[in-house]
């Protein structure tokens, strides 16, 4: 069996923390495995695994393994790519999948731009606020808002969604303008699909927390239908300040108690596995996270290039801070 098969199957293993979770990824049986696993430990003549009820642990010969194995593997996976892509174009398919509302305003115009770069770059963006399983739908990358979800995937932070609360000025003038947190509960909120009815609302003043109550009386699953339900003037709501912007400077929509701020949402970027960022991949990131620092409604996390030196571990994961 090829060696480089064996060191990945490894990886794998310690990366989900079980030869079951290992078996999925891979589409192998757990036996198979724990098979491979029990070669490479033959063939190097060193335990590297220790196997429990509640999983498996890398023993100390393990970790020396996984750690230059994970050089290896990368180096390999460079070397792929770069002869595929000899005449520097991006060729093959890229799965991605995100939230309606994000996925509108900030992904599909980063898509658009990669296709038109590169022709020949098969791309298939997903928008739905179904989070969807990255292993089992074969998605390269998955961008989320807020929560992760149950995944197995590797996640990081890119950023902050800045959120604001807004109604039309005729909402406004019929049933007034709130000065304080506690007059919203005097008005009927529309509200975006969430676990659980929401009752209060978090505000923020000058460093200072306030709890509001809220009158949710609208509750819906769709942005396009909120911001159209926002414009008949049935209620107020709390959207993304990257989707309502040119409405706000427009003047058809007016921020609802503007001295407070509501908080934000975290972007999550997720990937099925270290070895599955291709090029293309990388390319999509990198041009989402310049995007995202010159884009107004979303704050970067903090941190620096999300990829290291290739002098240095070739480990591609997101470089910034949860």
């Amino acid at each position: 069996m090829d060696r480089l098969q064996l060191f990945q199957t490894f990886m794998i293993s310690i990366d989900k923390g079980s030869l079951s979770g290992a078996a999925k990824v891979l589409n192998i049986s757990q036996p198979a495995v724990s098979q491979q696993i029990t070669l490479l430990e033959s063939i190097l003549q060193k335990e590297l695994l220790f196997r429990t009820s509640r999983g498996v642990k890398p023993t100390e010969a393990g970790l020396v393994v996984y750690n230059n194995a994970d050089n290896i593997l990368s180096q390999v996976n460079k070397l792929y790519e770069a002869l595929k892509n000899l005449d520097e174009s991006l060729t093959g398919s890229l799965r991605i999948t995100a939230p309606l509302a994000v996925g509108q305003s900030l992904v599909a115009p980063i898509v658009f731009e990669l296709q038109s770069q590169y022709p020949e770059l098969d791309i298939s963006l997903k928008l739905s606020d179904q989070l969807a399983d990255l292993v089992k739908d074969r998605i390269d990358l998955a961008i989320r808002v807020g929560s992760l979800g149950k995944s197995d995937a590797l996640a990081r932070k890119v950023g902050d969604l800045q959120l604001i609360m807004v109604a039309t000025p005729d909402f406004l003038d019929r049933y007034g303008r709130p000065q304080r947190p506690e007059d919203l509960a005097k008005i009927p909120m529309i509200q975006y699909r969430d676990e659980k009815k929401v009752t209060r609302q978090i505000l923020k003043k000058k460093q200072q927390e306030f709890l509001a109550e809220v009158q949710s009386n609208y509750t819906f699953d769709n942005p396009d239908v909120i911001v159209n339900a926002l414009n008949r003037g049935i209620g107020y709501t709390k959207l993304p300040y990257l989707l309502i912007k040119e409405q706000l400077t427009e003047g058809k929509l007016e921020q609802v108690l503007p001295s407070y701020t509501v908080p934000s949402k975290p972007i999550y970027l997720l990937y099925p596995s270290r070895q599955s960022l291709t090029r293309r991949a990388e390319v999509f990131i990198d041009r989402m996270l310049s995007t995202i620092i010159h884009l107004d409604g979303i704050t970067p996390a903090r941190g620096g290039k999300w990829r290291m030196d290739t002098d240095q571990t070739t480990e591609k994961l997101l470089n910034v801070s949860k």
